[in-house]
């Protein structure tokens, strides 16, 4: 290939992969909404000077691998995981960053001959570090595809081509029954998935070249992509991720198919926890959440429901993101772990199966890359219909209109749609309304609009003018839902989960918690009536339409009651880490 044709391939990039860069060109600068701070709270911390700084030498230590940064066996996996996050971040927010190119071009020199980076790879025979090595030059593969496609760099194409190759070369070894059978279980990070992971990388690759081989060895992985008990559950769900680039790619209809069935699966298996969080390890292995899971369920979620329209996808998404995701990030912008138990979070340590981390190795950079996902998703453009779907910031382009978001969901249960431009023809406007919302509310330019609930959406149809303005008022309701097979309940506000956190409710936390009684009964449907807790919330991430107080018996003391104060656990992320309870026993329960 001629640096002329790899010039024009690069270029060809342009109007497509819009899965990679989250929304389009017209997408607004972040305002002071909570996604909004969240995005720059991580962006700010990859970006920034914060311990551990990404500099160059800890991005692109495991490249070489030069020994003393942790993991750098995962041979790319960070360096690859920092310039795809950065990239697709660039590209949704029209931003530079000028750390980017030195660092890419610096890598370009550490590619072997033979296409790979790290340490060396054998002739023949496999071993857990040869694993590991693939598990990061796959997440090095789609990292400078993101990159390639955000800055039409024809040399990062070719570098993704050399690696690509290599893959070819070694897929015979890798895609046999013998190699499967040998890493299939008890390898966990180690495991098959290390290879299945880069059907995401091969799927875009041969969406962008053309060349049959990449799309050949990833059909063949995702015949052989499988969930197995105790197992990594990160690697599980991004081959799953590339078996639906792989269908968007190839159009069989299979691979989606079978994306759908395992996403079920995961869910029926129980593996799905109540925040919306995967574990970091399948059950039966299931002892801390992982930020990596968490994004890579909420992606998957939220592609399902852009290919296929089914709500059931978008509404584990949002559980997600508002819940798990939020509570995820640490109040200095790192995604990372926390230890579950049967009723919540504890704080705990390494002896109940691994205690709180920042993992600034993975989860922080795959929870950046997560949130031009999420934007990309606030709208959903169909021919000349536009529908709202999330409550987030977002924009969109259709019937010549330009239909821009903000959202003040958190603390005014609102959000307001402006038009930017308009081409002075009617358009509808389609507003979602949640399954946690009673109703909602849209005005036009201040005037109430009486509107018909018809399959989930409200409508609004004129002739816009830019300036328009198009509120939303969500009328949230509070329930309960049933937490397992015990008599025991989770408690709801719109879309946050509730929970008591042990830094504002100290005694709450006094032994034997797990059977502290809150009185609030249940009423018919699971409806709930809580009191309003009517202190001022703190911290950059209160929310103040979900504050509640909420009496409860003592379960050593039941004599004396006691009051806590109820509030979303994605408030986490306004303070250090806290020990947080969500799952609880009713007193008073009329269900």
């Amino acid at each position: 290939m001629t640096r002329r044709t790899l010039l024009g391939t690069a270029a060809a990039l342009a109007p497509s992969l819009p899965r990679l860069i989250g929304a389009p060109a017209t997408q607004p600068a972040p305002t002071s909404n909570h996604f909004s701070r969240r995005y720059n709270l991580t962006l700010d911390r990859v970006r920034g000077k914060s311990i551990p700084e990404y500099s160059r030498k800890l991005v692109l230590a495991d490249t070489i691998p030069e020994p003393g940064r942790r993991f750098t066996e995962f041979s790319g996996d960070v360096s690859g995981r920092y310039i795809g996050a950065l990239a697709a971040v660039s590209a949704d927010r029209h931003e530079e960053f000028p750390e980017l190119r030195p660092l890419v071009e610096e890598l370009f020199r550490r590619q072997k001959p033979e296409g790979y980076f790290g340490a060396s790879f054998p002739a023949e025979g496999v071993s857990k570090q040869d694993m590991a090595l693939l598990w990061g030059n796959g997440r090095l593969l789609i990292g400078l595809m993101e990159y390639a496609r955000q800055s039409k760099d024809a040399q990062a194409l070719a570098a993704a081509r050399k690696l690509g190759d290599f893959i070819v070369r070694i897929a015979p070894e890798l895609n046999s029954d013998k190699t499967k059978a040998q890493f299939e279980s008890g390898a966990f990070a180690m495991g098959y998935i290390c290879w299945t992971q880069i059907i995401e990388g091969l799927s875009e690759l041969h969406r962008v070249t053309g060349a049959p081989q990449y799309r050949s060895v990833a059909e063949a992985m995702a015949q052989r992509t499988e969930r197995k008990p105790g197992e990594h559950s990160h690697g599980f769900l991004t081959s799953l991720r590339g078996v639906v680039d792989l269908y968007e790619v190839t159009g069989q209809r299979a691979l989606l198919d079978c994306a759908k069935l395992e996403w079920k699966s995961v869910i029926d298996s129980g593996n799905l926890l109540v925040p919306g969080s995967i574990p970091e390890a399948w059950k039966p292995k299931a002892r801390r959440t992982e930020g990596c899971a968490e994004a890579d369920w909420l992606r998957l979620s939220l592609r399902l429901w852009g290919l296929t329209g089914q709500p059931q996808y978008l509404e584990q998404a949002e559980r997600t993101l508002f819940n798990e995701f939020s509570m995820n990030q640490f109040d200095t912008g790192d995604f990372g772990h926390r230890v579950v138990s049967r009723t919540g979070s504890p704080l705990g340590g390494m002896d109940e199966g691994g205690g709180t981390a920042r993992a600034w190795w993975c989860c922080t950079l795959h929870g950046l890359r997560a949130f031009p996902d999420v934007r990309a998703h606030v709208f959903r453009v169909q021919g000349d219909r536009v529908s709202y779907d999330l409550p987030l910031e977002g924009s969109c382009e259709a019937a010549g209109c330009r239909f821009a978001s903000v959202s003040m969901l958190e603390t005014e249960a609102m959000a307001r749609i402006t038009i930017e431009a308009a081409s002075g023809k009617a358009a509808p406007l389609l507003v979602r309304q949640p399954a946690w919302a009673r109703a909602v509310q849209l005005s036009v330019n201040g005037s109430a609009m009486a509107t018909e609930l018809r399959d989930g959406y409200r409508a609004v149809s004129r002739a816009w003018k830019v300036g328009d303005r198009v509120e939303v008022r969500y009328d949230m309701r509070s329930r309960s839902e049933r937490a397992g097979r015990d008599a025991q309940f989770t408690l709801w506000h719109g879309p946050w989960l509730l929970g008591v956190d042990e830094t504002r409710n100290p005694y709450f936390f006094d032994e034997p918690m797990e059977s502290n009684r809150l009185t609030v009964p249940v009423l018919k449907g699971g409806a709930v009536e809580l009191e309003r807790d009517e202190c001022l919330p703190a911290g950059p991430f209160a929310v103040t339409q979900a504050r509640f107080g909420i009496p409860y018996l003592p379960g050593g003391y039941p004599m004396s009651p006691g009051k806590a104060v109820l509030t979303p656990v994605a408030e986490q992320t306004g303070f250090h880490s806290a020990a947080w309870e969500y799952v609880f026993h009713l007193q008073g329960n009329n269900t």
